[in-house]
């Protein structure tokens, strides 16, 4: 519940969260409670399934999306758009167990913001999100607390861009990040 009740204060805009199956129940009543307001799933349909120790091996993964009950929220995507997405998981998924495909997030910003939005992911996981915006020209503010998965999306973007990570106030991801060795 705090965490939806976190993002829904502070979010403008459409919520999109990603999700395993087993907890659409807990994650619909904590959204629903936080006050908001679910539209639908959209079905991200993978290419090949997940092993697990299901008797069926799930292929899809749900997303809930929404937005604060009661406020406005921005749909710029075609109408033509269902909501089953048949996107392909990444055939290389060592840098993150559940690393989204860049296409599948740049779909949902693409549908619900504009460009120089501020986009916010609070769990940046292999840094799709920040890809994705920097694709679409939006700006991006992701939250990791795993310090491994901070250096995949630093990594993953200085190797995308071409450019340098740099702090804030100025220190380069080099140089910082040879100050915790």
């Amino acid at each position: 519940f705090d965490a939806c009740d976190n993002i829904l204060t502070r979010t403008k805009g459409a919520v999109y969260v990603a999700m395993s199956s087993s907890e659409l129940d807990t994650l619909q009543a904590a959204f629903r409670a936080a006050g908001g307001k679910w539209s639908t799933f959209i079905i991200w349909a993978k290419n090949t399934f997940t092993l697990g120790r299901a008797d069926y091996q799930r292929q899809y993964e749900p997303i809930l999306y929404g937005w604060r009950d009661g406020t406005d929220h921005y749909w710029c995507g075609a109408r033509d758009q269902g909501d089953v997405w048949n996107v392909k998981k990444p055939q290389k998924n060592d840098l993150h167990p559940t690393m989204k495909p860049v296409e599948l997030v740049e779909r949902a910003i693409r549908n619900s913001s504009k460009t120089r939005d501020l986009v916010l992911d609070p769990f940046g996981g292999s840094g799709s999100t920040l890809i994705a915006c920097e694709k679409t020209g939006r700006r991006a503010r992701l939250i990791e607390l795993d310090p491994k998965y901070v250096d995949v999306i630093v990594r993953r973007w200085q190797d995308w861009t071409g450019k340098e990570a740099t702090r804030a106030d100025g220190t380069r991801f080099v140089d910082a990040e040879a100050l915790v060795a």
